[in-house]
């Protein structure tokens, strides 16, 4: 009897977790229960490597930003003490309207951002759980295994592999990748040793205003001794044609991202192979 009563005391102390939408600006509460809603997470057996815009990660592995409460992106949904109880109850109507979903699970919130592709709406389905049978399913969301970010309160630290899936989910954080400003791509295309006259500037593609945006600032931190040497070595290793003045003539999209792989160093020899190569991703260690 005492045993009966003790497991009674401790499912009704045991901490709920919580399912939360996100719908329009705000979060509403969609249901909690006490049982895990997805599996837990153990950030101690996963391979995690912090976020760099010039690192493309190998299959099993997680960008990571550690001090993530410090950061300006840092979400009230992400806080120990946020309150699921200061919010309303999603209504039927809105339920079509939600972008993201958040499981408040322990000391670890799961963040999913929702598509239309992921509303399942009136299909029929063969449930062979059992006894073969039709079922029919009205009004779905699915709730993926796998989140597309996960911060842990205890490590503090976030985790995703797709920065452009939770952009909208933690505003701000695209500036960890973002496009330069036209000021920016101008400053760059009126460098002395750039002869882009074939280029409109006002039209370089998204993939090369990020490679600006990134390349531009440690370029401009290099000391001057070390800007001739990086220029020496981009016209070495870029194959671009170079102007009788000896500056790159960028007629196109790919001799501007050429020049930028150059500007970053990624051109490289491999001594045993003895192959000219390009590092389509950089890990620093």
């Amino acid at each position: 009897m005492l045993n009966e009563l003790t497991t009674i005391h401790l499912l009704k102390f045991k901490i709920m977790n919580y399912l939360i939408a996100k719908s329009g600006r705000q979060y509403h509460k969609v249901l909690s229960q006490r049982e895990n809603i997805l599996s837990s997470f153990d950030n101690t057996q996963i391979v995690s490597v912090e976020f760099s815009p010039n690192y493309k990660l190998d299959e099993g592995e997680w960008y990571k930003i550690e001090t993530f409460s410090q950061q300006p992106f840092f979400i009230d949904q992400c806080d120990s003490g946020y309150n699921t109880t200061s919010i309303n109850q999603i209504s039927n109507e809105n339920f079509e309207k939600i972008k993201a979903l958040c499981i408040i699970q322990s000391d670890t919130k799961f963040f999913q951002k929702i598509t239309s592709i992921l509303f399942v709406r009136r299909k029929r389905f063969i449930d062979a759980s059992g006894t073969p049978k039709i079922v029919e399913h009205r009004r779905h969301l699915e709730l993926m295994s796998e989140s597309d970010a996960i911060y842990t309160s205890s490590a503090d630290t976030l985790y995703f592999k797709n920065l452009s899936k939770i952009k909208s989910i933690f505003p701000g954080i695209e500036e960890l990748h973002r496009e330069a400003t036209q000021y920016e791509v101008d400053s760059f295309l009126n460098n002395s040793f750039v002869n882009c006259e074939s280029i409109d500037k006002n039209k370089v593609g998204s993939a090369n205003r990020k490679r600006i945006a990134d390349i531009g600032i440690k370029y401009n931190a290099l000391p001057q001794v070390k800007k001739d040497l990086l220029i020496h070595y981009a016209k070495l290793k870029a194959g671009i044609d170079l102007n009788d003045e000896g500056n790159f003539i960028l007629d196109s999209e790919d001799k501007l991202k050429n020049l930028l792989y150059a500007m970053d160093e990624r051109y490289y020899r491999s001594d045993i192979y003895e192959e000219d190569r390009l590092a389509n991703s950089i890990k620093i260690v």
